[in-house]
Protein backbone atom coordinates (compact mmCIF):
# COMPACT_ATOMS: atom_id res chain seq x y z
CA UNK A 1 0.00 0.00 0.00
CA UNK A 2 1.29 3.38 -1.10
CA UNK A 3 0.68 7.05 0.32
CA UNK A 4 1.13 10.53 -1.13
CA UNK A 5 3.06 11.70 2.07
CA UNK A 6 5.26 14.64 1.39
CA UNK A 7 8.91 14.57 1.58
CA UNK A 8 11.03 17.69 2.68
CA UNK A 9 13.91 16.05 1.31
CA UNK A 10 12.87 16.37 -2.61
CA UNK A 11 12.38 20.09 -2.06
CA UNK A 12 14.88 22.51 -3.52
CA UNK A 13 17.11 24.00 -0.62
CA UNK A 14 15.57 27.77 -1.73
CA UNK A 15 12.18 26.35 -0.89
CA UNK A 16 13.18 24.84 1.65
CA UNK A 17 14.65 27.99 3.69
CA UNK A 18 11.64 29.90 2.78
CA UNK A 19 8.96 27.13 3.14
CA UNK A 20 9.64 25.44 6.82
CA UNK A 21 6.38 23.23 7.62
CA UNK A 22 6.58 21.56 10.97
CA UNK A 23 3.83 19.22 12.34
CA UNK A 24 4.04 18.68 16.11
CA UNK A 25 2.64 15.35 17.75
CA UNK A 26 1.84 15.52 21.30
CA UNK A 27 -1.00 14.31 23.37
CA UNK A 28 -3.02 16.09 26.88
CA UNK A 29 -1.66 13.67 29.08
CA UNK A 30 -0.29 15.89 32.11
CA UNK A 31 0.93 19.52 31.24
CA UNK A 32 4.59 19.01 29.81
CA UNK A 33 4.25 17.05 26.36
CA UNK A 34 1.91 20.23 25.76
CA UNK A 35 4.08 22.79 26.98
CA UNK A 36 6.83 21.51 25.18
CA UNK A 37 5.21 21.58 21.83
CA UNK A 38 3.23 24.94 22.37
CA UNK A 39 6.47 26.36 23.09
CA UNK A 40 8.31 25.00 20.37
CA UNK A 41 5.14 26.42 17.86
CA UNK A 42 5.87 29.58 19.82
CA UNK A 43 9.60 29.86 18.54
CA UNK A 44 9.41 27.99 15.29
CA UNK A 45 6.63 30.91 14.37
CA UNK A 46 9.06 33.64 15.59
CA UNK A 47 11.32 32.35 12.91
CA UNK A 48 8.67 32.50 10.23
CA UNK A 49 8.65 28.59 10.24
CA UNK A 50 4.95 27.49 10.01
CA UNK A 51 4.10 24.96 12.53
CA UNK A 52 1.07 23.32 14.30
CA UNK A 53 0.19 20.74 17.24
CA UNK A 54 -2.00 17.39 16.62
CA UNK A 55 -3.09 14.99 18.49
CA UNK A 56 -4.36 12.19 15.99
CA UNK A 57 -5.22 9.48 18.47
CA UNK A 58 -7.35 12.46 20.09
CA UNK A 59 -8.53 12.87 17.14
CA UNK A 60 -9.23 9.70 15.78
CA UNK A 61 -11.24 8.29 19.22
CA UNK A 62 -12.02 11.39 21.32
CA UNK A 63 -13.87 8.83 23.83
CA UNK A 64 -11.60 6.58 24.36
CA UNK A 65 -8.73 9.39 24.82
CA UNK A 66 -11.15 11.20 26.96
CA UNK A 67 -11.41 7.85 29.23
CA UNK A 68 -7.54 7.27 29.78
CA UNK A 69 -7.09 11.18 30.16
CA UNK A 70 -9.07 10.68 33.45
CA UNK A 71 -7.35 7.82 34.11
CA UNK A 72 -4.33 8.97 34.38
CA UNK A 73 -5.49 12.46 36.29
CA UNK A 74 -7.03 9.57 39.04
CA UNK A 75 -3.35 8.10 39.25
CA UNK A 76 -2.02 11.60 39.04
CA UNK A 77 -3.85 12.99 42.03
CA UNK A 78 -5.59 9.93 43.95
CA UNK A 79 -3.33 6.77 43.37
CA UNK A 80 0.42 8.40 42.88
CA UNK A 81 1.55 4.58 43.89
CA UNK A 82 -0.29 3.23 40.88
CA UNK A 83 0.60 5.73 38.51
CA UNK A 84 4.99 4.51 39.71
CA UNK A 85 3.79 0.78 38.90
CA UNK A 86 2.34 1.90 35.50
CA UNK A 87 5.38 4.21 34.52
CA UNK A 88 7.58 0.57 35.27
CA UNK A 89 5.66 -1.32 32.89
CA UNK A 90 5.84 1.41 30.60
CA UNK A 91 9.45 1.33 30.87
CA UNK A 92 9.42 -2.19 30.43
CA UNK A 93 7.30 -2.83 27.06
CA UNK A 94 8.03 -2.33 23.46
CA UNK A 95 6.05 0.11 22.33
CA UNK A 96 6.40 -0.63 18.46
CA UNK A 97 4.16 -3.89 19.29
CA UNK A 98 1.11 -1.84 20.71
CA UNK A 99 0.07 0.18 16.94
CA UNK A 100 -2.43 -2.74 16.56
CA UNK A 101 -4.32 -1.62 19.53
CA UNK A 102 -7.43 -0.42 18.08
CA UNK A 103 -7.38 3.06 19.76
CA UNK A 104 -3.60 3.58 18.46
CA UNK A 105 -4.51 1.68 15.11
CA UNK A 106 -7.22 4.74 14.71
CA UNK A 107 -4.78 7.06 15.66
CA UNK A 108 -1.64 6.05 12.85
CA UNK A 109 -4.79 5.59 10.18
CA UNK A 110 -5.77 9.21 11.01
CA UNK A 111 -1.99 10.17 11.27
CA UNK A 112 -1.12 8.93 7.77
CA UNK A 113 -4.41 11.17 6.18
CA UNK A 114 -3.43 13.90 7.76
CA UNK A 115 0.46 13.59 6.14
CA UNK A 116 -1.03 12.77 2.87
CA UNK A 117 -3.06 15.33 2.78
CA UNK A 118 -0.59 17.98 4.37
CA UNK A 119 2.34 19.39 2.81
CA UNK A 120 5.34 18.54 5.98
CA UNK A 121 9.15 19.00 6.18
CA UNK A 122 9.65 17.93 9.76
CA UNK A 123 7.12 16.08 12.11
CA UNK A 124 8.24 16.33 15.87
CA UNK A 125 7.41 14.13 18.49
CA UNK A 126 6.37 15.41 22.10
CA UNK A 127 4.87 12.23 23.18
CA UNK A 128 7.09 9.07 22.47
CA UNK A 129 3.75 6.70 21.17
CA UNK A 130 3.71 8.53 17.82
CA UNK A 131 7.34 8.25 17.24
CA UNK A 132 6.83 4.11 16.28
CA UNK A 133 3.85 5.02 13.90
CA UNK A 134 6.55 6.97 11.74
CA UNK A 135 9.05 4.37 12.74
CA UNK A 136 6.43 1.71 11.11
CA UNK A 137 5.57 3.95 8.30
CA UNK A 138 9.09 4.63 7.48
CA UNK A 139 10.07 1.12 7.28
CA UNK A 140 7.15 0.13 4.96
CA UNK A 141 8.39 2.55 2.74
CA UNK A 142 5.49 4.66 3.22
CA UNK A 143 7.09 8.46 4.65
CA UNK A 144 10.19 9.77 3.26
CA UNK A 145 9.71 12.71 6.00
CA UNK A 146 11.98 13.09 8.39
CA UNK A 147 11.39 13.06 12.62
CA UNK A 148 12.67 13.90 15.50
CA UNK A 149 11.72 13.14 19.56
CA UNK A 150 11.74 15.69 22.39
CA UNK A 151 12.08 14.15 25.21
CA UNK A 152 9.98 15.82 28.60
CA UNK A 153 11.87 13.40 31.27
CA UNK A 154 15.06 14.65 32.89
CA UNK A 155 17.51 12.55 34.13
CA UNK A 156 15.31 9.02 34.87
CA UNK A 157 14.21 9.29 31.11
CA UNK A 158 11.60 6.28 30.36
CA UNK A 159 13.28 3.28 27.49
CA UNK A 160 9.65 4.55 25.82
CA UNK A 161 11.10 7.67 24.69
CA UNK A 162 14.26 6.05 23.12
CA UNK A 163 13.84 2.90 21.60
CA UNK A 164 12.47 4.36 18.52
CA UNK A 165 14.34 4.97 14.99
CA UNK A 166 14.09 8.68 15.08
CA UNK A 167 17.05 10.22 13.79
CA UNK A 168 17.31 13.11 16.31
CA UNK A 169 16.48 12.48 20.10
CA UNK A 170 16.28 16.08 22.11
CA UNK A 171 16.84 15.73 26.09
CA UNK A 172 16.21 18.17 28.47
CA UNK A 173 19.93 18.01 29.81
CA UNK A 174 23.08 17.01 29.56
CA UNK A 175 23.25 14.57 32.13
CA UNK A 176 20.44 12.72 30.36
CA UNK A 177 21.75 13.07 27.12
CA UNK A 178 25.15 10.87 28.75
CA UNK A 179 22.72 8.41 30.84
CA UNK A 180 20.93 7.36 27.59
CA UNK A 181 23.72 7.18 25.90
CA UNK A 182 25.36 4.87 28.22
CA UNK A 183 22.34 2.88 29.15
CA UNK A 184 20.58 2.13 25.60
CA UNK A 185 23.99 2.34 23.59
CA UNK A 186 22.23 4.86 21.21
CA UNK A 187 25.06 6.87 18.64
CA UNK A 188 25.99 10.22 19.69
CA UNK A 189 25.36 11.61 16.17
CA UNK A 190 21.11 10.82 17.09
CA UNK A 191 21.55 12.49 20.69
CA UNK A 192 21.30 16.33 21.69
CA UNK A 193 20.79 18.09 24.85
CA UNK A 194 18.85 21.27 24.19
CA UNK A 195 16.53 22.03 27.24
CA UNK A 196 13.23 21.47 27.89
CA UNK A 197 10.79 23.72 25.71
CA UNK A 198 9.29 26.83 27.34
CA UNK A 199 7.31 29.52 25.92
CA UNK A 200 8.94 33.21 25.90
CA UNK A 201 6.77 34.85 28.78
CA UNK A 202 8.81 32.68 31.03
CA UNK A 203 11.63 35.31 31.56
CA UNK A 204 12.90 36.19 35.01
CA UNK A 205 11.48 39.37 36.70
CA UNK A 206 13.83 42.00 37.08
CA UNK A 207 11.37 43.88 39.42
CA UNK A 208 11.25 40.95 41.74
CA UNK A 209 12.00 42.35 45.41
CA UNK A 210 14.18 40.65 47.86
CA UNK A 211 11.57 39.13 50.59
CA UNK A 212 11.69 39.93 54.05
CA UNK A 213 11.46 37.07 57.12
CA UNK A 214 8.64 38.88 58.42
CA UNK A 215 6.86 38.33 54.41
CA UNK A 216 6.74 41.17 53.42
CA UNK A 217 6.53 41.76 50.00
CA UNK A 218 6.26 37.58 49.93
CA UNK A 219 5.19 35.86 46.92
CA UNK A 220 4.17 32.12 46.55
CA UNK A 221 2.75 29.79 43.25
CA UNK A 222 1.10 27.16 45.45
CA UNK A 223 0.06 23.83 42.94
CA UNK A 224 -2.77 22.08 44.84
CA UNK A 225 -1.80 18.10 43.94
CA UNK A 226 -1.51 16.90 47.12
CA UNK A 227 -4.39 15.67 49.47
CA UNK A 228 -6.67 19.03 49.79
CA UNK A 229 -5.85 18.55 53.83
CA UNK A 230 -2.52 18.80 53.05
CA UNK A 231 -2.73 21.75 50.76
CA UNK A 232 -4.87 23.47 53.16
CA UNK A 233 -2.32 23.20 56.37
CA UNK A 234 0.32 24.41 54.44
CA UNK A 235 -1.68 27.73 52.78
CA UNK A 236 -3.00 28.28 56.27
CA UNK A 237 0.27 27.67 57.70
CA UNK A 238 2.04 29.77 55.27
CA UNK A 239 -0.40 32.81 56.08
CA UNK A 240 0.15 32.18 59.88
CA UNK A 241 3.42 32.22 59.83
CA UNK A 242 3.95 35.50 57.42
CA UNK A 243 1.03 37.30 57.57
CA UNK A 244 1.92 39.90 54.68
CA UNK A 245 2.52 37.10 52.16
CA UNK A 246 0.16 36.58 49.09
CA UNK A 247 -0.53 32.70 47.77
CA UNK A 248 -1.07 32.12 44.18
CA UNK A 249 -2.94 28.61 44.68
CA UNK A 250 -3.21 26.62 41.34
CA UNK A 251 -6.40 25.03 42.49
CA UNK A 252 -8.08 23.93 38.76
CA UNK A 253 -11.16 21.72 39.64
CA UNK A 254 -10.43 21.60 43.42
CA UNK A 255 -10.84 25.36 43.35
CA UNK A 256 -14.50 25.54 44.63
CA UNK A 257 -13.63 22.95 47.57
CA UNK A 258 -10.73 24.67 48.24
CA UNK A 259 -12.43 27.87 48.56
CA UNK A 260 -14.84 25.94 50.93
CA UNK A 261 -11.91 24.71 52.75
CA UNK A 262 -10.12 27.74 53.26
CA UNK A 263 -12.17 30.80 53.03
CA UNK A 264 -13.33 33.55 49.81
CA UNK A 265 -12.62 36.02 52.59
CA UNK A 266 -9.02 36.62 52.67
CA UNK A 267 -7.36 38.47 50.16
CA UNK A 268 -3.77 36.96 50.74
CA UNK A 269 -4.99 34.16 48.50
CA UNK A 270 -5.60 34.00 44.55
CA UNK A 271 -7.37 31.33 43.32
CA UNK A 272 -5.83 30.15 39.69
CA UNK A 273 -8.08 27.99 38.00
CA UNK A 274 -6.46 27.31 34.42
CA UNK A 275 -8.46 26.96 31.55
CA UNK A 276 -5.87 28.39 28.73
CA UNK A 277 -4.69 31.37 31.40
CA UNK A 278 -0.84 31.12 31.76
CA UNK A 279 0.90 30.88 35.11
CA UNK A 280 4.12 33.09 33.52
CA UNK A 281 2.94 36.31 35.77
CA UNK A 282 2.30 34.97 38.52
CA UNK A 283 5.20 32.68 38.23
CA UNK A 284 7.70 35.27 37.43
CA UNK A 285 6.50 37.12 40.05
CA UNK A 286 6.77 34.41 43.08
CA UNK A 287 9.73 33.56 45.59
CA UNK A 288 8.98 29.94 45.18
CA UNK A 289 7.15 27.38 43.59
CA UNK A 290 4.98 24.86 45.73
CA UNK A 291 4.11 21.31 44.34
CA UNK A 292 4.41 18.90 41.81
CA UNK A 293 8.07 18.26 40.18
CA UNK A 294 5.81 18.08 36.79
CA UNK A 295 8.19 18.93 33.97
CA UNK A 296 6.79 21.75 32.38
CA UNK A 297 6.50 23.55 35.83
CA UNK A 298 10.01 22.93 36.66
CA UNK A 299 11.74 24.17 33.69
CA UNK A 300 9.28 26.65 34.08
CA UNK A 301 10.94 27.81 37.26
CA UNK A 302 14.37 27.90 35.70
CA UNK A 303 12.99 29.79 33.20
CA UNK A 304 11.47 32.89 35.24
CA UNK A 305 14.18 31.86 38.04
CA UNK A 306 11.68 30.78 40.81
CA UNK A 307 13.17 28.20 43.86
CA UNK A 308 11.01 25.22 44.03
CA UNK A 309 9.94 23.23 46.69
CA UNK A 310 8.83 20.10 45.72
CA UNK A 311 5.86 18.43 47.92
CA UNK A 312 4.73 16.09 45.62
CA UNK A 313 7.04 13.93 43.07
CA UNK A 314 5.22 11.48 40.56
CA UNK A 315 7.08 8.10 41.48
CA UNK A 316 9.29 6.90 38.56
CA UNK A 317 8.43 10.18 36.06
CA UNK A 318 9.35 13.30 37.97
CA UNK A 319 11.87 11.78 40.22
CA UNK A 320 14.76 12.70 37.78
CA UNK A 321 13.25 16.39 37.78
CA UNK A 322 13.27 16.37 41.12
CA UNK A 323 16.73 15.62 41.25
CA UNK A 324 17.78 18.05 38.94
CA UNK A 325 16.62 21.02 41.23
CA UNK A 326 18.64 19.32 44.42
CA UNK A 327 21.61 18.85 42.40
CA UNK A 328 21.86 22.64 41.02
CA UNK A 329 20.74 23.77 44.58
CA UNK A 330 17.98 25.49 42.95
CA UNK A 331 15.02 23.39 45.01
CA UNK A 332 14.27 21.31 48.00
CA UNK A 333 12.19 18.68 48.89
CA UNK A 334 9.23 18.94 51.47
CA UNK A 335 7.21 16.04 53.15
CA UNK A 336 5.35 17.77 55.89
CA UNK A 337 3.67 21.35 56.76
CA UNK A 338 6.27 21.37 59.44
CA UNK A 339 9.15 21.11 57.05
CA UNK A 340 7.42 23.85 54.37
CA UNK A 341 7.49 26.41 57.22
CA UNK A 342 10.88 25.69 58.61
CA UNK A 343 12.75 25.77 55.42
CA UNK A 344 11.15 28.67 54.03
CA UNK A 345 12.06 30.54 57.28
CA UNK A 346 15.45 28.78 56.74
CA UNK A 347 15.88 30.27 52.97
CA UNK A 348 14.69 33.29 54.26
CA UNK A 349 16.29 34.49 57.45
CA UNK A 350 19.31 36.95 57.14
CA UNK A 351 18.10 38.76 54.37
CA UNK A 352 17.06 35.92 52.61
CA UNK A 353 20.34 34.84 51.67
CA UNK A 354 19.10 31.37 51.15
CA UNK A 355 16.80 32.29 49.06
CA UNK A 356 18.96 34.33 46.78
CA UNK A 357 21.21 31.18 46.50
CA UNK A 358 18.94 28.95 44.91
CA UNK A 359 17.83 32.18 42.45
CA UNK A 360 21.24 32.53 41.41
CA UNK A 361 21.84 28.83 41.31
CA UNK A 362 19.06 28.64 38.68
CA UNK A 363 20.52 31.34 36.89
CA UNK A 364 23.86 29.72 36.51
CA UNK A 365 22.47 26.47 35.17
CA UNK A 366 20.86 28.13 31.93
CA UNK A 367 18.13 26.08 31.75
CA UNK A 368 15.30 27.91 31.02
CA UNK A 369 16.59 28.75 26.99
CA UNK A 370 15.22 24.87 25.87
CA UNK A 371 12.91 25.71 22.62
CA UNK A 372 15.60 28.24 20.95
CA UNK A 373 18.13 25.48 21.43
CA UNK A 374 15.64 22.72 20.65
CA UNK A 375 14.59 24.62 17.35
CA UNK A 376 18.56 25.30 16.63
CA UNK A 377 19.44 21.64 16.98
CA UNK A 378 16.00 20.43 14.28
CA UNK A 379 17.79 23.47 11.77
CA UNK A 380 21.04 22.21 11.79
CA UNK A 381 20.04 18.66 11.50
CA UNK A 382 17.29 18.21 9.33
CA UNK A 383 17.41 22.02 7.06
CA UNK A 384 21.47 22.67 6.98
CA UNK A 385 22.89 19.08 6.86
CA UNK A 386 20.73 16.94 4.45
Amino acid sequence: MGFCLQSGSSLPREAMREERNVLLLSIGYGRGHEAAAEALVQEMEGRGWRARVSDPCAEAKPYLFRCTQMIYRACVRWLPWAWGIAYAQIDATDWARMLHLPGIAGGMRRLRNMLCSEKTELIVCTYPLYAYMLDAMTQRGELSTPYAVVVTDALHVNSAWVRTKAPLICLPDEESRASVHERFGIAEERLCATGFPVRREFTPCAARCVPGEDGQGLRVVYGAYARPERVCADVRGMLEAWPKMHVTLLAEERETRLRNMLGDADERICYFGGGGESIAEPLRKAHFYIGKAGAATVFEAYATETPVLVNYPLPGQEEGNQQLLLTDGAGARIDSTAELLSTMARLLENGAVGWQDMVHAMHMSARGNGAARTVEALQKRFFHER
